[in-house]
């Protein structure tokens, strides 16, 4: 009986906390309200992705003509690295990269992003791969990161819906898309949460 009656306590403490934690977090948007800014962000990130997951920015060729018209890379001591076209790109430095994700991703994935891009992953006991490099004069992108190719994916904002789990500050929508490259439909789920007074990417579009 008394481990009956501590089974009944905790039972209702759980579901006492979840019912607490439900109305704190408040009941989800319509999607009629988020649906402008959330289609905006997907489309937006678009960009960012090619930059921080597909083949990145302009580069002046190493064994190009301009290059070497220009002589960019001459008593250029970054090994590793290609230096960022001046005049094909909007990003000359690692602040102007950051300053376009803010206004898309939410905190906790930018620092993911962050992280991979511009701190580095270690991929030995030696080595870090960081995608950018900005020593103030040039910004610098890896040697490697135009070998990645990302098809982008096409989203029907028609049939965008909002799923569990879902509530005021964080959202889960489905959606259906394909790729370029695979015009095959698959629907996709993708997260939203409300910070800093509006509403920013919180998952992956690629």
């Amino acid at each position: 009986m008394k481990k009956i009656f501590i089974g009944i306590i905790s039972f209702l403490l759980v579901f006492s906390a979840t019912v607490t934690l439900s109305s704190c977090s408040g009941k989800a948007p319509n999607i009629e309200d988020v649906n402008e800014r959330f289609v905006y962000l997907i489309e937006e990130s678009k960009e960012l992705n090619i930059i921080f997951f597909g083949t990145g920015l302009p580069i002046y060729r190493r064994d190009g003509e301009l290059s070497e018209r220009q002589m960019v890379y001459y008593n250029d001591k970054v090994s590793g690295y290609n230096k960022v076209l001046l005049d094909n790109s909007e990003y000359l430095s690692i602040d102007d990269i950051k300053a376009a994700a803010d206004k898309i991703f939410s905190d906790e994935y930018l620092s993911e992003l962050y992280e991979s891009a511009f701190d580095g992953i270690m991929v030995n006991d030696s080595n870090a791969y960081v995608r950018f490099y900005d020593n103030t004069e040039w910004l610098y992108q890896n040697i490697n990161a135009g070998e990645f190719s990302l098809s982008e994916r096409i989203y029907d904002y028609s049939t965008m819906e909002i799923v569990k789990p879902s509530n005021s500050k964080y959202v889960t929508v489905s959606i259906e898309s394909y790729t370029l490259k695979d015009p095959k439909r698959r629907t996709v789920d993708l997260t939203f949460v409300y910070e800093n007074g509006d509403w920013f990417l919180d998952s992956p579009t690629y």
